[in-house]
């Protein structure tokens, strides 16, 4: 039953018509897709997959999304494409095929949002040249990067120092594909980790990553401050109700204090078009 699906995909896949130019490029992630949004080069994508939420019916309906998972190799061959792009996580032999595989079969392979590198804005700032190359977008990639970082400059003028010198105790989770799966990051595998040094805070995690974090292991954290994401679960509400809900959650100081909100995930994470507006979340949530 397993391969009578996987085969009516394809089947229909390839019965599906896209605009088409001289390139074909299959994307990955959500970054990549509002990219294209923002800057252009949609008559290129012949593919889409891994995004922030699972696509709805009525969603995404002019774009060709293969899934919302890591798509297999089956589905990318039937879209003949010329490049794949995206998060470098997707180019391994039991995802969506390796970089080896796919060159040689001709296909080029640009990998972006490598969390193998700290997750900084100049390293954002990399991968997003790397998409103005690719799209043949670089002057609007750089003139965009110029004026965001400009707004950024000024929104730093407005960060002032604790009065009391005490760092606030900031815990940033990601709740992932379930309601009470989170992945609690170490600082420097998520953007959000690098911006929060500019501030007066103790960026609290385990000495690696933890999957998944316990309700006990928030509970002897005790934050000051909590920063909520979500990614293939609850909506943003729907996850701040869940801690100011829950029997435990509830009793947190930050809860019980109202020190938490919540951020998009693919900003907070490996970094997005919306990083200004991110920044001045945590200038208004920490001043």
């Amino acid at each position: 039953m397993r391969y009578w699906k996987i085969a009516v995909s394809i089947l229909l896949v390839s019965q599906v018509s896209f605009a088409q130019t001289e390139d074909r490029i299959v994307i990955f992630g959500q970054q990549a897709v509002e990219m294209v949004k923002h800057f252009g080069g949609k008559e290129k994508v012949v593919g889409v997959g891994y995004l922030d939420k699972k696509v709805k019916k009525g969603e995404y309906t002019d774009w060709p999304i293969l899934t919302s998972l890591w798509p297999s190799v089956e589905s990318i061959i039937v879209t003949r494409p010329t490049q794949l792009f995206g998060m470098e996580s997707a180019f391994k032999a039991k995802r969506s095929g390796s970089t080896v595989f796919w060159e040689n079969k001709g296909v080029k392979v640009t990998s972006v949002f490598d969390f193998n590198e700290v997750r900084t804005l100049e390293v954002f700032f990399k991968d997003l040249r790397t998409f103005g190359r690719v799209f043949n977008r670089e002057k609007e990639v750089n003139q965009y990067i110029s004026e965001e970082s400009k707004k950024l400059r000024e929104l730093k003028k407005k960060i002032t120092k604790s009065k009391d010198g005490k760092p606030k105790r900031v815990l940033f989770l990601a709740n992932v594909r379930s309601s009470d799966i989170y992945y609690c990051y170490t600082q420097d595998k998520c953007l959000i980790g690098s911006m929060l040094e500019d501030f007066n805070v103790e960026f609290l995690t385990s000495q690696n990553m933890v999957i998944p974090v316990s309700i006990e292991y928030l509970v002897s954290l005790n934050p000051d401050y909590i920063i909520l994401s979500s990614f293939q679960a609850n909506s943003l509400s729907d996850l701040l109700q869940y801690f100011k809900e829950h029997k435990v959650l509830k009793q947190l100081d930050a809860v019980q204090n109202n020190r938490i909100t919540t951020v998009d995930y693919s900003n907070a994470v490996s970094g997005g078009l919306e990083f200004v507006s991110l920044y001045q979340q945590l200038v208004s949530f920490l001043q």
